[in-house]
């Protein structure tokens, strides 16, 4: 059985970020992203874009300071319950406070420009989760990223018993 490929939304158009100056030529012919396929492995064997690859390494060591350098300073996070957080120095402040013992378990990611779709497990003591996370990467740094929990409800009920409900 084939696994099915995550659904990427696409952007219609990039508007520039809070702060951007019109690119140079230099970061017009910027890399794509390395793209990979999205298929059933052992997150051993998984290959992921670097900027993603460090957001697993750095959140899963719960290290702050490299976690922020990740994020462009006028990142937003959309968390699962719809709560946007802007800025990098917030966005870290929030995943300090709201995500403090979790850790990431890739499973599976799709590339599509400059959007990566990873998807896998949310774990802490309490619970595991499946989870989507959709990153915008603009030059090297996560400029948007959205946390999607995938789960069942029978699934999300040890969420609101371990104090994440709303």
């Amino acid at each position: 059985m084939t696994p099915s490929r995550p659904q990427v939304a696409k952007t219609p158009q990039k508007k520039p970020l809070p702060g951007d100056k019109h690119p140079s030529p230099a970061q017009k012919q910027e890399a794509p992203l390395q793209t990979t396929e999205s298929v059933d492995r052992q997150p051993d064997s998984l290959t992921l874009p670097a900027p993603i690859e460090s957001y697993i390494d750095a959140f899963n060591r719960c290290d702050l300071t490299n976690l922020g350098k990740l994020f462009h300073p006028q990142a937003v996070l959309v968390a699962p319950i719809n709560v946007q957080v802007k800025g990098r120095e917030a966005i870290v402040d929030y995943i300090a406070c709201k995500a403090r013992g979790m850790s990431i378990e890739p499973e599976a990611v799709a590339v599509e420009e400059d959007i990566v779709t990873l998807s896998g497990q949310a774990c802490c003591p309490a619970f595991r989760v499946r989870a989507r996370w959709h990153f915008r990467i603009v030059h090297g740094l996560i400029a948007r990223l959205h946390l999607r929990l995938v789960a069942s409800m029978q699934e999300l009920l040890p969420l609101k018993d371990a104090g994440y409900g709303a």
